[in-house]
């Protein structure tokens, strides 16, 4: 088992953290402050009610509070509430373990191991952030299914293109790669010519260094063209 240490994922986790904690805090304040003004939720179960369904959203921070009540059984009311985040059990942030099935491994084959993770890690992201695989806006099973399956297609071809850029020592990110690309451009020039027809223009910018040996270590043409026209009869 090899214990990772990473600051990068502390720095995520801790500002996921108090993200959440900060949100979690401020639905128990907005509770709390209700139990002094009209028409805003007192009873007993339904302030015990609605903390619950916190913790629920919360519950990657909720787990770490202990909330306590102070009720007026008489009135069947909640008076006050208190809260108390308990750090002593919480996991380190930025930590994980990696186990692996041999029990002895060389230098290289834990470094192998750990960039596989993050490799794992890449690829979700990746189908989270760049191909869209979530949030799923449809509402029945087959359009669904479709959805993710079309987006771990793109993925495939959006892996087997870095790896062949990887190949040529190019470690871009598919955001980056997107980026590079779109520097460069095909622009369209319409204009109307005698007998009723008009002519369509077609050029393509030149592409920039970086862009050249993206195309050149996946063996395209760094300019498919130079110009195109076509002269078309208008209806």
């Amino acid at each position: 088992m090899l214990q990772i240490a990473s600051d990068q994922k502390k720095i995520k986790e801790e500002s996921i953290d108090t993200k959440i904690t900060k949100r979690f805090e401020e639905k128990l304040s907005y509770l709390k402050e209700g139990l002094t003004l009209p028409r805003r939720v007192k009873t007993i179960t339904k302030v015990r009610e609605h903390v619950g369904r916190l913790k629920d959203q919360f519950a990657k921070v909720a787990q770490h509070y202990e909330i306590t009540y102070i009720q007026d059984d008489q009135k069947g009311v909640i008076t006050d509430i208190k809260w108390e985040r308990n750090k002593e059990n919480e996991k380190p942030k930025g930590e994980y373990f990696l186990r692996f099935s041999k029990k002895e491994l060389s230098d290289t084959e834990i470094w192998d191991g750990y960039n596989l993770t993050r490799e794992v890690e890449a690829s979700f992201k990746c189908l989270k952030s760049d191909l869209n695989v979530r949030p799923v806006f449809h509402q029945k099973d087959k359009y669904i299914e479709t959805h993710i399956w079309l987006s771990i297609l793109a993925y495939q071809i959006v892996n087997f293109i870095r790896i062949q850029l990887k190949d040529q020592n190019i470690q871009y990110s598919w955001t980056t790669i997107v980026e590079k690309l779109k520097t460069q451009r095909i622009t369209t020039t319409t204009m109307d010519v005698k007998g009723n027809k008009k002519a369509i223009l077609k050029t393509c910018t030149q592409a920039n260094e970086d862009v050249k040996k993206i195309y050149s270590a996946l063996i395209f043409k760094d300019r498919p063209y130079v110009r195109k026209t076509k002269v078309v009869t208008q209806l």
